[in-house]
């Protein structure tokens, strides 16, 4: 039961006792009101009968009896009596039961029960009737007390009327007083209480506490204001933490950049095909290849201060393209990820340049002096695309890019997910590596004949790629899987094969055999000595002159030591050394004179631009020079125009024949 019933039953039933209380009292001294004039009525009676009895005229026994019958009659008293002083009656009247009072008289008694519980006193008076001095008789009188028991009847009857009346009113009165009060409660407690769940944009819903209807809810009111600001309060605490706990979820903790989840599930919303114009687009991963090297040689609050600002500055570079909605994520440690919806070729590939110009521009310098390097892949999306096929495309660019050690985009298409559909993993991949290592014809060598033309003569030389034979009988060529070998470590495996390989089809041919090498597995300590364990070989010894080895020239840039040492040993041992791609990087040009190498390989694209670029030529021409000086060839990989092969023969380089 609730406290305003409690209340307000409490205040019924103090009412309906002070009611009953106050009908009883009224009743009882109307009662006894009743009594007292029944005994005023009766003594005033009895004396004015006596008196007139006493009057010297009226002593003749028939007029007192006159006079006695005319007061009877009157009907309000109910026995008369006039004895002698010797006690002798001389004259009684009296009434008896209900049976013998008049008929109107009878219709109109109160009740039984009533008269039971209410009882009259019914004087009876005397007085003496005298003749003079001499006394005659005593006259007694009785009085009739119907008439006051009906109106003491009447009147109890109207007070309870009224009563129940009051009870009635007091009745309603409390209906609509709960009416009143709930609608009270509602409007002013209710109300405000429902709306502390609110936001605090609703504020104005809630009444001024100076317009309530019921002061005594001021308190109250006050009180739930007080509780709404304390709720909004932990709810904005508690909004707070779920939005950090959102950020852990979903945000990268050092960068603060969106995290693989987030990523993924951005990927999952463009391939659904929702919205249309995101359908399609444009995905980059770029790698910190030396992450571990940085964390080794800085504390770990730099690297992620520096982990950070590579963060911030390739954002700003994407806020620069606010039309295509870039987003730049996490995937890991070192791993980056750019998804570009929307965009096409040529504006995904500039987006692309302006990531990497930023990247480059921040690199930082290693213990080994070299720069860090960063890997880059790229590839591209449409609805009909899947969430694996794009994260599996970018990781093999990735390691293509890392294979070939340059910095420079490695671009998987959509249309190359046959080449990496199969690949379900690292420990797949290694475990086909290796059995191909350990079987004998899992591994050859594609061998390609390459003509050069000299100025007097045209020169032969031949280019070996190592190719892979899976257990179900694919060929894969060396660019498909050795970026995967040095993923996993296994590239120096796969290089001692290979130039094992070409020492054996050098004793079949009489020809210089280029062989390439990966950048990574100089890194490895043992792959010198292991190389030199196969190049020692009796049998090979007739055959190490024509073989060459050729590395990039980007390794003079990232492991100077071990290329000097590798070049050094190999010149000892008779097998000729070769740079490639050495257009790409002009830096090495200054180390040339410390190595010794067979020849230099540069791009036909640079030859070309050398025609119609002043520097691009005088680099040419300090490339010529420096390599005819050295006595190393200088070699071009591609064909080119006319003007440029005239160029080319002044400096006696090497040029591929069509």
């Amino acid at each position: 039961m609730s406290l305003l019933k409690q209340l307000l039953i409490s205040v019924t039933v103090a009412i309906a006792a002070i009611l009953m209380g106050t009908l009883a009292f009224s009743i009882d001294a109307a009662r006894e009101y009743l009594d007292g004039q029944l005994q005023s009525e009766g003594e005033n009676a009895v004396s004015s009968l006596a008196l007139s009895l006493s009057q010297p005229a009226n002593q003749d026994p028939v007029t007192q009896e006159l006079l006695m019958m005319a007061l009877y009659d009157g009907g309000q008293f109910r026995r008369i009596a006039l004895t002698s002083p010797e006690g002798q009656t001389l004259f009684e009247r009296k009434r008896g039961l209900a049976a013998e009072a008049p008929a109107e008289h009878t219709s109109r008694r109160a009740p039984k029960w009533f008269s039971d519980l209410l009882p009259l006193n019914t004087p009876q008076v005397q007085r003496v009737v005298s003749d003079g001095w001499k006394q005659v008789g005593q006259l007694t009188l009785e009085v009739d007390d119907s008439y006051a028991r009906l109106a003491l009847w009447g009147s109890s009857v109207r007070m309870t009327g009224v009563v129940v009346v009051a009870g009635l009113a007091w009745a309603l009165f409390v209906v609509f007083l709960l009416k009143w009060f709930r609608a009270v409660l509602q409007q002013e407690v209710s109300a405000r209480v429902q709306s502390i769940g609110r936001q605090s944009g609703q504020r104005g819903a809630l009444l001024p506490l100076a317009r309530t209807t019921v002061a005594e809810l001021l308190p109250v009111l006050s009180a739930i204001a007080d509780t709404r600001e304390r709720v909004q309060a932990t709810a904005l605490e508690q909004m707070t933490r779920i939005e950090s706990l959102e950020l852990e979820v979903n945000r990268d903790p050092v960068t603060l950049l969106p995290n693989r989840k987030y990523f993924v599930n951005e990927l999952h919303r463009a391939l659904a095909g929702l919205d249309p114009e995101a359908a399609h687009g444009y995905v980059m991963l770029f790698r910190q290849r030396d992450l571990l090297a940085l964390n080794a040689q800085m504390t770990r609050a730099t690297a992620d201060a520096w982990l950070k600002s590579v963060g911030e500055r390739v954002n700003q570079v994407l806020k620069g393209h606010p039309d295509y909605s870039p987003q730049l994520a996490r995937l890991n440690g070192a791993d980056f990820v750019v998804l570009m919806p929307v965009l096409a070729g040529p504006q995904a590939m500039s987006l692309v340049l302006e990531v990497r110009q930023v990247l480059q521009s921040m690199r930082l310098t290693l213990s080994g002096g070299h720069w860090c390097r960063w890997s880059f892949a790229l590839t591209d999306y449409t609805a009909s695309s899947s969430v694996a096929g794009v994260l599996s495309r970018l990781d093999y660019g990735v390691m293509r890019a890392e294979s070939s050690g340059q910095s420079e985009v490695e671009y998987v298409a959509y249309g190359d997910e046959e080449v990496v559909s199969n690949m379900a993993g690292e420990t797949l991949w290694r475990q086909m590596l290796i059995a191909s290592l350990e079987s004998p014809d899992a591994l050859s060598l594609s061998v390609q004949p390459m003509l050069f033309a000299g100025v007097d003569s045209v020169k032969r030389r031949y280019e070996a790629s190592l190719t892979l034979r899976t257990a179900a009988g694919e060929s894969l060529m060396g660019s498909l899987f050795l970026p995967v070998a040095v993923r996993l470590g296994m590239s120096a495996d796969c290089d001692l094969n290979a130039i094992a390989l070409g020492l054996k089809w050098l004793q079949q041919e009489d020809a210089e055999l280029v062989v390439r090498i990966s950048l990574p597995s100089l890194v490895q300590s043992d792959f010198l000595g292991r190389l030199h364990d196969v190049l020692k070989a009796p049998k090979w010894a007739r055959r190490l002159p024509k073989l060459c080895l050729e590395l990039d020239a980007h390794g003079l840039m990232a492991y100077p030591n071990e290329m000097t040492a590798f070049c050094q040993s190999m010149a000892q041992m008779g097998v000729g050394v070769g740079l490639r791609r050495l257009d790409q990087q002009p830096m090495v040009l200054a180390q040339l004179h410390t190595l010794p190498l067979r020849y230099v390989k540069l791009g036909a694209s640079f030859v070309e631009q050398s025609a119609r670029s002043p520097g691009a030529l005088h680099l040419l021409e300090a490339m010529a020079s420096t390599t005819a000086q050295l006595g190393i060839q200088l070699v071009v990989t591609e064909s080119v125009n006319a003007q440029s092969l005239e160029l080319l023969r002044k400096h006696q380089a090497l040029t591929l024949l069509a």
